[in-house]
Parts: C-alpha cells; sequence; structure tokens
C-alpha cells in the first residue's frame, strides 16, 4: 500500500484531464437499454413511466450526459426534452417554488422573477407549448432524476401541469429516474388516495442494471481505451494520454476485465443478497486509480498483480456500496416496461 503522503495524481498529468477532474461518462449497455426503453414508451406515447435502479450505477450520468442526444438521433433531430433533477419544493403551498424549478430547468429567462403561483404555471405551460413547436409536433418529455423524493402535493401539482397541456393538445410524458425502491410507489400512491397520479404517471417501468458480467465490464473499460477522448478533438483517448509510453507498447486497460471481474465478486459482503451487478461509481473509481498508479511510473506487473488488484478493489469502497445495496435489493416480483 502506498505511505501516507502518497499523491495519487502525478505532477506531470494536466490538472483538467477528465480523470483527474472525473467529469467525465462512458457509455455502458445499461445506457443503450434505457435509451431503447423509453424510446418505446415514447412511440407508445404513455403518459408515463419509471426507470428504477440501486444507489451509483450510472443512472444520472446517464440521463445528464446520454439521454437526450440518444434520443435525438434516434428520432432524427431536436428531442423537446426538459431534464430537471428533483428539490424539495417546500411547504403545502410551495407550488409556485415547484413551478419555478421546472421553469429553471426548461431554461426559461425568468424562471426566478417575482410571479404568483398561477402565473408561473401559465409560464411553464406555455414553455412547453414552445418547445413541442420547436420540434414539429405535440408533445414534450420531462425527466425527473431522483423521483423518490417526490411528495404527493408535487405529484398532484404536476397533474395540474399535464391536464393544462392536454387541454392545448400537448401530449407530456413524465419520465421518472428513482431508486429502487421507489418501484414500490404507485401501489403506495395509490392506497393513500393517489391512484389517478399512478395511474397516470407510475404505470410502467423498467430497471437500471450494473455491469452485469465480465464482458460488459470489459465493453465499459475499453472505453478508456478507445471510447474516450482528451484533448477533445485530438482523437487520443483516456488510456492514450494518461500513459502514452505503454499504449504505443500495446497496453489496453480492457485486458484485465477478467482479473477485475473475479475480484469484485470475491469482495462481495458476506451473505450478500442482491445482484451481481457492479455499480459504475465503483468501476470508475478503480480504473482511474489503475491508469494514475501506472501514470506514475509504476510497472504493469504490480499494479496489475493479484494483490493490488484485490488493494484497489477494497480501496474503493466496493464491498460497502454493494451492502448498502443489498439492504436495499429489490425482492419478489420486477415490474415489466
Amino acid at each position: 500500500m502506498e505511505n501516507s503522503d502518497f499523491q495519487l495524481v502525478p505532477e506531470h498529468i494536466p490538472k483538467d484531464h477528465p480523470l483527474v477532474t472525473r467529469d467525465y461518462s462512458l457509455f455502458t449497455p445499461a445506457i443503450e437499454k434505457m435509451v431503447s426503453t423509453i424510446g418505446r414508451w415514447l412511440d407508445d406515447q404513455f403518459d408515463g413511466a419509471t426507470i428504477y435502479g440501486a444507489s451509483r450505477l450510472g443512472k444520472s450520468s446517464a440521463v445528464d450526459n446520454w439521454l437526450e442526444g440518444l434520443l435525438a438521433a434516434r428520432y432524427g433531430g431536436f428531442i423537446p426534452m426538459v431534464i430537471w433533477s428533483h428539490t424539495e419544493s417546500g411547504g403545502a403551498s410551495a407550488s409556485g417554488r415547484f413551478y419555478a424549478n421546472l421553469l429553471e430547468a426548461a431554461k426559461h429567462r425568468l424562471a426566478r422573477s417575482t410571479r404568483s403561483p398561477t402565473e408561473r404555471l401559465g409560464m411553464l405551460v406555455d414553455r412547453f407549448e414552445q418547445l413541442s413547436a420547436q420540434a414539429g409536433g405535440r408533445f414534450v418529455v420531462l425527466v425527473i432524476d431522483e423521483a423518490q423524493g417526490m411528495t404527493m402535493r408535487e405529484w398532484l401539482w404536476l397533474v395540474e401541469l399535464h391536464s393544462m397541456l392536454e387541454k392545448k393538445r400537448i401530449r407530456l410524458c413524465v419520465i421518472s429516474i428513482a431508486s429502487v425502491q421507489f418501484r414500490d410507489d404507485p401501489i403506495n400512491l395509490a392506497m393513500a388516495g393517489g391512484a389517478h397520479v399512478a395511474a397516470r404517471f407510475l404505470l410502467t417501468a423498467a430497471r437500471f442494471h450494473g455491469i452485469c458480467d465480465e464482458a460488459q465490464l470489459g465493453y465499459v473499460m475499453s472505453g478508456y481505451d478507445e471510447g474516450s477522448e482528451w484533448p477533445v478533438g485530438s482523437g487520443i483517448s483516456f488510456t492514450a494520454s494518461i500513459i502514452p509510453e505503454l499504449w504505443s507498447n500495446g497496453f489496453r486497460l480492457a485486458s484485465y476485465a477478467a482479473p477485475l471481474w473475479e475480484e469484485f465478486i470475491n469482495q462481495l459482503p458476506h451473505r450478500y443478497d442482491g445482484p451481481h451487478e457492479i455499480p459504475m461509481k465503483t468501476i470508475s473509481v478503480v480504473c482511474r486509480r489503475i491508469l494514475l498508479l501506472l501514470a506514475s511510473g509504476r510497472a504493469v506487473s504490480d499494479v496489475l498483480s493479484k494483490k493490488s488488484i484485490s488493494e484497489i478493489v477494497e480501496h474503493s469502497g466496493h464491498g460497502a456500496l454493494m451492502a448498502i445495496i443489498s439492504a436495499g435489493a429489490p425482492r419478489g416480483r420486477t415490474p415489466k416496461g
């Protein structure tokens, strides 16, 4: 293990490199499936549906970095989409704040101006109508990340918005991105008197998976080797830019998917009761550490020895995170979507 004054990021690595800032997102099979599923829901003109999954699998990253662009490519152009990461609106009279949050997500220039709740709702309807017109159609997609935090009041305010748009013949599709426990919320809402909310927005769901096997892990790791770029426009991958000499000599991070997958499974918590799906959070921490250790001049045989891989995976917090996932793992029937 490193001594106490060890610095992981070597001085010669630019401080704005994505591996240093961790400001990047790699494409995964789960993202591909999520986009395909949401595309099918849009084709079927659902009013709402849910993507749910355990913490740190990469749901928010998928929404922030991939969803809008890939759906636009699927439909051949601009897609009228508003992405909102849920924040609590406050008390029972905070509908104005709720609408202001949605106006800000929709990039309305007067989102934070002083207006009554009724005026803000009207502004929001106008903004959504404008977005639908831009796309040449009569629909808008609202994606709510962290939707498990939505209160009954907020769902009811959303029903009001949905109804007002319906009167203008504009279809609003609400896609909720939520934690795995959220899959039970439609029933809970119905039992609490919100059956119309559940029937409108939460009628179907699909699960967002982590990395499920060695092949998928290799695919994701190859993103560092081939599916990434830095500096932008250079055509140079993360691996090539961090360890250019090793890259020139044939080193590829994806070649080590097998021992890494084995260690991820070996370090699952005792009596682990969740799915064998590795979160992207863990994978990114581990791959980043491997590449930065190699960039510091350490030998491949040292950094990627069985002992070192075991220490790197342990250092990533993999065991603790998987214990949390196990505690909240879905049990029983999974909704289909």
